[in-house]
């Protein structure tokens, strides 16, 4: 008699109920995160670095991350000098729902770890 292979964990023992594996093609596709609704978006934020006055204000949203559940909103937030004009000069991005809860404080950090928009040529 030859030998045998004992059960493998997926196969039903005697009096066992069948374990049921789903494969990552089995169901419905997961549903990326949505924002909270119902909030009042900020739009502008006024605040001053070594005397120069700056406007950060949210420019963007995306999501960031691998895999179905592992997706995270994110906001880019634009900085400009309003004695530029409105185009920003440089962008950073938090977690959605953030930009409006900042301090001043947190805003120059921010700005200080913020990279330059890339200007296309003329």
């Amino acid at each position: 008699m030859p030998p045998t292979d004992p059960p493998r964990p997926e196969e039903p023992t005697s009096g066992a109920r069948p374990v049921v594996r789903r494969g990552v093609a089995d169901g419905p596709p997961p549903v990326p995160p949505r924002p909270l609704q119902g909030e009042e978006p900020v739009t502008e934020r006024a605040f001053e670095v070594d005397g120069i006055r700056w406007v950060a204000s949210p420019g963007g949203r995306g999501t960031t991350g691998t895999g179905a559940y592992g997706l995270g909103l994110v906001e880019a937030i634009h900085f400009r000098r309003p004695e530029h004009g409105e185009r920003p000069e440089r962008e950073a991005l938090l977690p959605v729902g953030r930009f409006a809860g900042l301090y001043p404080e947190e805003l120059r950090a921010l700005l200080a770890d913020a990279r330059d928009v890339v200007k296309p040529p003329r």
